[in-house]
């Protein structure tokens, strides 16, 4: 069977994913490109589930952020670009089936990121203000052709647009087949620090923008919010992470992350600053 066949599942096209020179098609797919936004945004509180992210990841990666909005608006005020069932299946790691084709959790869980994501707000501080953000002005998915279309809300352009100094980049890889939104959301914390491979951080910041719920004590924080994404991104990240706590009295304070690239990421490390692409 030719990659230009289509066959349907539940009224549904499932694309052909080939390989390499015929390879096992059950071996993991890297996934190409960067996400790169403003720090404001990186040091929000996204307000979104593990697939949200994945979904917007994605749709950040389509733009290039030296260029302007209007070269993606065309004939509308709004950004929209296009995210795929193929490569949502890469970023979530999931393999394809027997036949080669795209895993069907795959359709499921673009689908449901597209239901909510009109609803999702980041939050941040400046001071004494208080920002609220949404992340898309629509979000539709295109059930027949296994791809969403992803319009950015007017306010998000200017973060992931012709930014300044102050932006944060990172390799989409690196998000590749996190299970934790937790995990998802370290990473993106750690690269605001790409630059000095160190980061340092009161504990109840750290809460906020890694989206811990209030009641948490310090004792569930250290399990569910640092212990865990720390081995997660240790283990599929290319990186590796130490941290520690220090204390006030008898209470944690704040939280320091050491880290380094590894294995293949050496080799691209200069990737990771925008302007050395």
């Amino acid at each position: 069977m030719t990659s230009s066949e289509i066959i349907t599942l539940d009224g549904q096209p499932i694309s052909y994913q080939t390989s390499d020179d015929e390879l096992d098609a059950r071996q993991p797919h890297a996934i190409s490109g960067h996400v790169t936004m403003s720090r404001a945004l990186a040091e929000s509180a996204h307000g979104l589930t593990l697939n949200e992210a994945r979904v917007m990841m994605l749709a950040m990666r389509c733009v290039n952020p030296r260029s302007s909005p209007y070269q993606y608006a065309k004939a509308t005020s709004y950004v929209k670009v296009q995210v795929h069932a193929a490569d949502f299946a890469k970023i979530a790691d999931l393999m394809p089936d027997e036949q080669g084709y795209t895993n069907r959790a795959a359709y499921e869980g673009l689908k449901t990121a597209c239901d909510k994501l009109l609803d999702r707000m980041a939050v941040w501080h400046e001071g004494p203000k208080l920002h609220k953000m949404r992340w898309v002005y629509k979000a539709t998915y295109h059930s027949k052709e296994a791809w969403a279309e992803i319009s950015f809300s007017p306010e998000l352009t200017p973060h992931i647009f012709m930014l300044g100094e102050k932006f944060v980049r990172y390799r989409l890889e690196f998000a590749r087949g996190l299970k934790s939104l937790y995990s998802s959301n370290l990473l993106r914390l750690l690269m605001t620090q790409k630059d000095t491979l160190f980061k340092s951080i009161n504990l109840e910041d750290y809460r906020k923008q890694m989206e811990v719920p209030e009641g948490y004590k310090y004792a569930d924080i250290k399990r569910y919010a640092i212990v865990k994404p720390v081995a997660e991104l240790n283990e599929k990240a290319d990186m590796h992470i130490e941290w520690k706590e220090t204390k006030r009295g008898r209470s944690v304070h704040s939280l320091q992350f050491t880290f380094t690239f590894v294995k293949k990421e050496k080799a691209v490390q200069t990737e990771l600053d925008l302007s050395n692409d």
